[in-house]
């Protein structure tokens, strides 16, 4: 199962007229400096749908492949419409594997109780990223998980990038959204009285009648009642072809723009909720919007600079540890802090250093 990614940056960028920055970057260091400051903030791995149907040697090589990068915390679906796509027939064999290989290396869970399946979900949704038609049907699936995990999953992120018409069909609603994420939220609770649970993961996005920004979200969020059911902020903050500390981008750039969802947070008596950062990254390759990867490596050091630097980023995972193809041309397939075939890129050693107190990496 494909795991779908966020529009191409320029398209947002040309939402809003900034033309500008979509004219090639000035190039990048042909090596990485170490950051200005180093991060604390744990690292982790959004590894994305792919990572569930690997077989088990892939599987476990992967595993193996973010243990030894100094991951501590894995990202990953467990997804309603594959768990049960007939009514009242469940096989949870894929997710149990999961689970399994990755506690096995010492993993922390934080699960996407994700998609919904044909008979769940709102009518006029042509996929599993349409919204479900009964929120409590989706609560208890949430339920079942949490009851099925109880022991080895606390963590719980309520469905993925809500704000985005690609994964709320057929149209984004916080109204809408916010229901889900407080049934959800008291469902697991009942069963599982210390999860922390988090909102579904904002992507970066203009207010473009569809599509919704994610500063602009997490208010309707607030002003719909969802302060209580969330433990911490989720957000994915693709800053892509510009460091994340790149003032001069903040008109898009949605790292940067954290400071404006931070006030936000303030502003509605949540200063003490921690922000996660649980997607994060830069294609590498060929395709319009690709870095190179040496400034791939830069993006992603700068993001660990930056959530040490603003004290509030509790943890950031970075989407993803492989690529998860070989068409340099598509910039689905080469996220990955590696090639498909294990070879390390720049950003794995950029990593290895930002969360290794700046000490030199070895690979």
């Amino acid at each position: 199962m494909r795991r779908l990614r966020l529009p191409l940056l320029c398209s947002l960028i040309l939402a809003i007229g900034s033309l500008s920055a979509c004219a090639p970057s000035p190039p990048p260091p042909t090596t990485t400096s170490p950051p200005s400051t180093c991060s604390s903030a744990s690292f982790g791995i959004a590894g994305g749908a792919p990572l569930n149907w690997l077989s088990q040697n892939e599987l476990d090589a992967e595993l193996t492949a973010m243990k030894n990068a100094g991951t501590t915390w894995l990202r990953f679906d467990i997804d309603w419409s594959a768990v049960e796509p007939t009514k009242g027939q469940q096989n949870w064999a894929v997710t149990d594997r999961v689970v399994e290989r990755a506690r096995l290396q010492g993993l922390s869970l934080l699960a996407i109780v994700t998609y919904t399946p044909p008979w769940a979900r709102v009518a006029g949704a042509t996929d599993s990223h349409g919204y479900p038609s009964d929120v409590a049907a989706y609560a208890n699936f949430a339920q079942q998980a949490a009851q099925r995990y109880s022991d080895k999953i606390s963590t719980w992120e309520i469905w993925n990038e809500p704000n985005l018409a690609q994964f709320f069909r057929p149209k984004p609603n916080a109204n809408t959204y916010t229901s889900m994420l407080k049934a959800a939220a008291t469902s697991i609770r009942a069963v599982q009285s210390g999860a922390k649970i988090l909102n579904g993961g904002l992507a970066p996005a203009v207010d473009n009648g569809s599509d919704i920004s994610p500063v602009t979200y997490l208010n309707s969020l607030y002003a719909a009642g969802a302060k209580s059911s969330f433990d911490a902020f989720s957000i994915h903050p693709y800053s892509w072809p510009a460091l994340p500390s790149d003032a001069s981008t903040q008109s898009w750039n949605t790292f940067y723009r954290i400071r404006l969802m931070r006030e936000t947070m303030i502003k509605n008596g949540d200063s003490g909720k921690k922000v996660w950062a649980t997607e994060f990254g830069a294609p590498t390759g060929t395709g319009p919007t690709a870095v190179s990867p040496q400034l791939q490596a830069s993006i992603i050091a700068d993001g660990f600079a930056q959530a040490k630097s603003l004290g509030y980023i509790e943890r950031i995972f970075v989407y993803s540890m492989r690529d998860r193809g070989t068409n340099t041309s598509d910039i689905e397939q080469n996220f990955g802090l590696m090639t498909m075939n294990f070879t390390p890129k720049p950003a794995l050693a950029a990593v290895k250093q930002a969360i290794g107190g700046c000490t030199t990496p070895k690979i």
